[in-house]
């Protein structure tokens, strides 16, 4: 046998993905709700607030952003 530890004494331990359930999964995902109106849009930009957290802005929102003076990442 070779020098790899035999798992369950019948296969040997695999730490290799298959790549395509990666992909379907990143197919399937659903778009990001804003931070701020929680609509669901496809383009969000996203920002630091004072306190360090991020926040993800829709177009509608980016006019709030830019009055509280947070920079975009």
């Amino acid at each position: 046998m070779s020098t790899r530890k035999l798992n369950n004494g019948n296969s040997l331990k695999n730490n290799v993905i298959p790549l395509d359930a990666h992909r379907r999964a990143r197919k399937n995902t659903n778009e990001q709700p804003c931070s701020s109106c929680k609509k669901k849009n496809g383009k969000l930009m996203f920002y630091a607030q004072d306190d360090g957290s991020v926040v993800g802005l829709c177009r509608d929102c980016q006019a709030k952003a830019k009055k509280r003076d947070m920079l975009p990442l």
